[in-house]
């Protein structure tokens, strides 16, 4: 058996060739050995008596100087609350200086003191931060987000008011009680909240709280800074609901980018604690709490990451969950739509035979997708605008899911859209494009009359928007290419459902701060039709980027000029049969009154007036609407 190593084995007697190992060793006793005998021989007049504060010192000094140590080796220490890392530190100091006060020792527990002490710090920080009561019920009863304790996390009956989750409000005595990661999560659930009140709502109801925005800021700022700064309080389960409802806030606020940024890290700290695998394993019966949280956060964060990747043309790191075929109907018929999302964004390349093949492909699964729910899902529901019910929840839940189904197919089918002028085979695609777009449109329109636009993380409002530039690119594209009474015809109801949506995402941004999808909506909306009006800049080809979706490439031509000769003149004769319509201009039609009946204008001859509205809501010019 090998001898084991004694104090008298590092000696210089006891080191030959074949030993360097100890040789090593007892090298750097020895230098330790100088530096403890060169400490102690110049602070041996501090050391002080066993009733003053004792310093750092080595085990056997007193007040006498010794000359030497009797062993070899690290000293023992004084006392059971003295560690090394405070014998080092005086070591260090002693040889910059003499010292003006005794080093503080610092123990295990001492440790453990300021981390506490600064939990307790943040702790009350957030706590001052919850509004009272009062306020906070004012905040759950007129707010459209009250689906967010259903739809993305669902906390413990205890912190709700009166312990009744159907009431839809937490208790803020309650939560001021919880770990700080819980009050975290309830700051942004009010953030939330402030963010979806109705337009019309009046803050002076509030007997604590001035400025929505600037409360808002509060909450999402401290909460940023204090708790989700660190990894640490974020791998529990609160703390991924909380990065959930932050995603959900940017994505209110209309900050798709960031709230990509945030759902990206909720899901790789999910993965860290094993969601994935989580959700992959068969249903426990019975069912145990912990893990269907997990399991319904981890579809949560997928969907909201497959929704914002498709819109953002961004890569995506969640795999497919399992559907759950005894689940309702708007859940299982999402979690499908979560998994074709990943197909239908590879479809955004160069228009090739093959790309339009795999196109009519997904577009065929999507229709099976739809045959296997019934009939009465596809209805657009009858929204009530107050009740805060599990049944109206399911009813928005059906119509966001609805929307969604359709802005998949407009992605689908929009590339071929934009070609369907010019080669006949893509007809198929602008026809199902265009239907998707009114689906979705009628479907907006129901939330509006309810006046709940604001509800569902606002993603109707980014639908819309994507269905109403189809829409008008169509109507663009036949004015350019078709005969007026044609167009008149076929894109009358298309043209006034656009101006219904401008006209309403009008009235939103002005009506609020808070609404900036709308505002921006609208902006870009009229925008793009007066981009395309020839006299408004130079004639040639200009490129139009469409935030959410996609560049279009517009070419401007020359206006028609009013002709200063003789109206009985046989030129003016032949720019009379072009008016009429044997020769269209190109962007052009008749009157922006929505294209009233030919026979209720009057027979004037020659119309060349050209009348460019300044809000698509005057209806009720006469006149030519030319691009």
């Amino acid at each position: 058996m090998p001898s084991r190593c004694s104090s008298d084995t590092f000696g210089p007697d006891n080191v030959g060739e074949d030993n360097t190992c100890p040789l090593h060793i007892g090298e750097r006793l020895s230098k330790l050995e100088q530096l403890f005998e060169k400490f102690v021989c110049r602070k041996s007049s501090s050391i002080a008596t066993s009733s003053a504060p004792r310093s750092p010192m080595l085990a056997g000094a007193s007040n006498e100087t010794p000359s030497k140590f009797k062993f070899v080796g690290l000293p023992e220490i004084s006392s059971a609350g003295q560690s090394i890392s405070s014998i080092g530190e005086g070591i260090l100091a002693a040889q910059h200086g003499t010292w003006t006060s005794a080093p503080s020792i610092r123990t295990l527990v001492d440790k453990g003191e300021p981390a506490q002490t600064v939990c307790d710090t943040i702790h009350r920080a957030l706590v001052s931060l919850l509004p009272s009561q009062h306020d906070a019920d004012i905040i759950f009863e007129t707010s459209n987000g009250w689906m967010i304790l259903n739809g993305m996390y669902r906390p413990c009956k205890d912190i709700f008011v009166n312990q009744d989750p159907e009431s839809y409000a937490l208790d803020m005595s309650e939560i001021a009680k919880e770990r700080a990661v819980i009050i975290a999560r309830t700051l942004v659930h009010l953030a939330i909240c402030i963010s979806a009140l109705p337009p019309e709502f009046d803050p002076s109801r509030f007997s604590n709280i001035w400025n929505l925005d600037a409360t808002m800021e509060t909450y999402i700022s401290t909460v940023t800074s204090l708790v989700t700064s660190t990894d640490e309080p974020l791998l529990t389960l609160p703390g991924l609901e909380t990065l959930l409802l932050l995603s959900v806030y940017q994505m209110n606020i209309a900050n798709f980018r960031q709230a990509w940024l945030i759902v990206r890290r909720a899901m790789n700290l999910a993965h860290l604690m094993g969601f994935h695998r989580i959700i992959a394993q068969p249903k426990i019966q019975p069912p145990v709490e912990a893990v269907e949280a997990a399991s319904w956060i981890w579809r949560c964060i997928v969907d909201i990451e497959r929704y914002l990747g498709l819109h953002l043309r961004l890569p995506f790191a969640g795999d497919d969950y399992p559907v759950m075929e005894d689940a309702d109907p708007h859940f299982v018929h999402r979690a499908r739509l979560a998994s074709i999302s990943r197909q239908i964004a590879e479809l955004d390349r160069e228009i090739t035979p093959q790309m339009y093949v795999q196109a009519l492909a997904l577009d065929e699964r999507l229709e099976s997708m739809m045959r296997e729910q019934s009939k009465d899902f596809w209805d657009v529901p009858n929204i009530p605008p107050t009740a805060r019910t599990p049944e109206s929840y399911a009813v928005l839940e059906r119509l966001i899911v609805q929307m969604w189904h359709f802005e998949l197919k407009i992605f689908i089918h929009l590339p071929f859209l934009l070609r369907a002028p010019k080669e006949s085979r893509y007809e198929y695609s602008k026809v199902t494009a265009l239907q998707a777009g009114r689906n979705i449109v009628m479907r907006w329109f129901a939330l509006r009359n309810a006046g709940i636009t604001q509800a569902c993380c606002r993603l109707g409002e980014l639908g819309v928007f994507i269905a109403a530039i189809t829409l008008t690119l169509d109507i663009l594209i036949d004015m350019a290419t078709k005969e007026k009474g044609e167009v008149q015809k076929t894109k009358g109801s298309d043209f006034m459902m656009i101006c219904r949506v401008i006209g309403e995402m009008e009235k939103l941004g002005k009506a609020s701060t808070r609404e900036k999808i709308a505002a921006r909506s609208a902006v870009v909306l009229k925008k793009l039709l007066s981009s395309l009006d020839p006299s408004k800049g130079p004639v040639g080809k200009m490129r139009l980027t469409i935030p959410y979706f996609g560049t279009i490439e517009v070419e401007r031509k020359k206006l028609p000029v009013r002709p200063a000769f003789d109206l009985d003149s046989d030129t003016a004769k032949k720019l009379n049969t072009t008016a009429t319509g044997h020769h269209l201009p190109v962007f052009s039609f008749v009157s922006n009154a929505l294209w009233p009946p030919a026979n209720d204008r009057p027979d004037c001859g020659l119309d060349f007036d050209i009348v460019l509205f300044d809000g698509l809501e005057d209806t009720d010019v006469e006149g030519n609407w030319v691009f």
